[in-house]
């Protein structure tokens, strides 16, 4: 189904403007044509920034439960702050971790399925 000038063709659209934001390691997958191993190290990526998000945001919950814990034993302004300021960012992180986790894996590995296909297709 897909042909490997569809696929080439993808990539310099795709990421022709954003190549700037790419490590040296991925600009030499993608100028080789090495599509699988890119593919496969984007996931990676995803992988390890979900999880170094993760433990960030046990530290995050810690700091909001202790504030507001905090404001309970001695009302201030501060800790009450402190506590809802840490949750809401916490969510947020959620929000957006898993966003971007979920569409990266999501892409890449149906970007994988594809060129398996064209793999078995051109054999």
């Amino acid at each position: 189904m897909a042909t490997n000038k569809l696929i080439k063709d993808f990539f310099e659209e795709q990421f022709n403007d954003t190549s700037q934001f790419f490590l040296y390691k991925d600009k030499q997958l993608l100028n080789e044509g090495k599509y699988r191993e890119y593919a496969e190290e984007q996931i990676g990526k995803a992988n390890k920034a979900f999880w170094s998000v993760s433990s960030t945001l046990l530290v995050a919950l810690w700091y909001g439960t202790t504030g507001f814990i905090n404001y309970g034993n001695e009302p201030s302004w501060f800790n009450l702050a402190l506590g809802v300021f840490c949750w809401i960012s916490a969510l947020g992180a959620i929000w957006y971790a898993s966003k971007e986790y979920y569409t990266i894996k999501s892409s890449m590995s149906l970007f994988i399925k594809l060129l398996d296909e064209n793999d078995d297709n051109s054999s």
